[in-house]
């Protein structure tokens, strides 16, 4: 019995360009025929089309679809499995350009455009990264732990071996896209370098130090007062009044009681 089918498939062009011409074309598989009504659709960019595929005899009851693109001599899936498949465009790759030995380090990688969501693999120096670093004896100078779903590459303590080439690859069922290399170096902490710069501090300090001691000692922080008590008046005794008279040229006192 002849099985006519006409299943649709509307899709969203993201490609760059002002157009984007779909080609389709009839084909036997098996024993499937097919056909499409329109052959040559062309649409403006971001705008929908449906992309139309008849079944006109076929001795399978229930025949599988599928969609494939053609680019450059590259086919991927655009529709497999009742599912729409989108290539991943190129991730985003954030890579630290210089950690010390012996400290963490953490690589992101991410792409939000691909469907299904794609998986994750970081390469060093053009060679793939395992999962686990514990779990490939040629990596067991590192100790690190790739997350092929989130996209991070944790290490947990950096040494000079990891330095170099870092780039991510993301990818799915309909093709894959990877980021720019970046370098990562590792670098060695001078250790006696830092102490030499301590001890040039601290003897600068207890130069200061001793400095402002001996200006101290020497007298130059003290203000020049006039030493031994200013000059007073005299205080008035207790029960002595003064007097001056025109005739006197000086002072005289009277004494006087007070009861």
């Amino acid at each position: 019995m002849a099985l006519r089918r006409r299943p649709g498939l509307r899709l969203c062009a993201r490609l760059p360009g002002l157009f984007l011409l779909l080609l389709f074309r009839g084909c036997l598989i098996g024993a499937v025929n097919l056909k499409s009504s329109n052959r040559n659709p062309v649409v403006q960019e971001f705008e929908s089309v449906e992309l139309s595929c008849i079944i006109t005899d076929s001795q399978t009851n229930d025949p599988r679809i599928e969609w494939k693109k053609i680019q450059d001599d590259q086919t991927t899936y655009v529709f497999f499995d009742n599912k729409i498949q989108v290539k991943p465009v190129t991730p985003v790759c954030r890579v630290p350009k210089a950690v010390p030995v012996g400290k963490t380090a953490t690589l992101h990688c991410q792409e939000s455009e691909g469907y299904p969501r794609p998986h994750y693999s970081w390469y060093r120096n053009d060679v793939p990264l395992p999962t686990d670093s514990r779990a490939n004896p040629r990596f067991r100078n590192s100790s690190f732990l790739l997350n092929s779903e989130t996209g991070t590459l944790v290490f947990n303590a950096v040494h000079k071996e990891d330095s170099g080439q870092y780039y991510c690859i993301a990818s799915n069922d309909a093709g894959s896209a990877r980021c720019e290399e970046q370098e990562m170096e590792v670098y060695d902490l001078n250790i006696g370098g830092i102490i030499g710069g301590v001890l040039v501090v601290l003897a600068v300090l207890a130069l200061i130090t001793l400095g402002i001691c001996c200006a101290y000692r020497r007298g130059y922080f003290i203000n020049n007062k006039q030493d031994g008590e200013s000059y007073k008046n005299p205080g008035k005794p207790d029960g002595v009044n003064y007097i001056r008279t025109d005739e006197e040229g000086d002072f005289r006192h009277k004494s006087s009681f007070v009861i």
